[in-house]
């Protein structure tokens, strides 16, 4: 009975140091260390892509943006209109008063042409893609800008659209230059026709309207359309359409329009 008492005693002293070494020991924090993997444009204090974003061109693109869609079309529209206007009176000036100064000014910085672009004006590749001389020529691209302009504004944003706007039109050029310098000539002579020392150049928007309506089609290919507000057709169909006047106009080499003599 005293043995086990002692060891009751002895077994409770045990406990004891053991609560109270346990008490005095200090706590234990485990670390873990963390490995991060920082890509390549992190190693300056702002990246490249930031950088790219405070840009001037993103800043210019970023105000497009925010203006409204149709403040971007009507804008647009009326710089065509008012280089139709410029044509009109140029071309009267010519007329009544033998003034060529007007005229000459607009055939040499609103028509694309090979030998504006030897001669420096390669502005011209662009400034054509806003420029008409004839009403229906006019009528007819505005017309198919203001139905489907809205939409591609709309799905890719105002600065792109601007974007594709001048990047068909200049690409149009360019195509309408080497055609005329290489293809056409071609063409010509297997008919019988002797060249003359005229200057041929090109301006209109139906390469810009053709780029923006091609992406309108390709976004919104069932979208319905009246043509001559009367028949109903899809957006493809359209387009298609649209496209196969603008061949013709090429193939049958009708300069009233797109192409004149100056």
């Amino acid at each position: 009975m005293i043995r086990n008492t002692q060891l009751l005693k002895l077994g409770n002293i045990a406990r004891s140091i053991r609560y109270q070494h346990f008490q005095a020991k200090k706590p234990c924090y485990f670390q873990h260390n963390r490995t991060y993997i920082r890509p390549h444009y992190y190693n300056n204090s702002l990246s490249d892509s930031i950088k790219r974003q405070n840009s001037l061109f993103h800043q210019i693109g970023r105000r497009i943006n925010n203006i409204e869609p149709n403040k971007i079309l009507w804008s647009l529209i009326g710089t065509n209109v008012t280089v139709f206007l410029l044509w009109q009176y140029a071309i009267n000036s010519y007329k009544q008063f033998g003034d060529d100064s007007w005229l000459t000014f607009m055939s040499k910085n609103f028509v694309a042409s090979g030998e504006a672009v030897s001669g420096g004006r390669i502005h011209t590749l662009l400034t054509s893609t806003i420029s008409h001389m004839s009403l229906n020529h006019l009528g007819i691209n505005m017309l198919v800008l203001y139905s489907m302009g809205q939409g591609v504004i709309e799905a890719i944003g105002a600065s792109r659209f601007l974007l594709l706007y001048g990047g068909a039109g200049i690409t149009a050029s360019i195509v309408a230059i080497g055609y005329r310098q290489y293809i056409r000539p071609l063409l010509k002579k297997d008919r019988g026709y002797v060249p003359r020392n005229n200057i041929m150049g090109s301006l209109g928007a139906s390469g810009s309207i053709m780029g923006v309506t091609t992406l309108f089609a390709c976004a919104f290919p069932k979208a319905k359309f009246l043509v001559f507000f009367i028949i109903p057709m899809p957006a493809v169909a359209v387009v298609g359409l649209f496209a196969a006047y603008d061949i013709y106009q090429a193939s049958t080499m009708n300069v009233s329009n797109r192409k004149r003599s100056f």
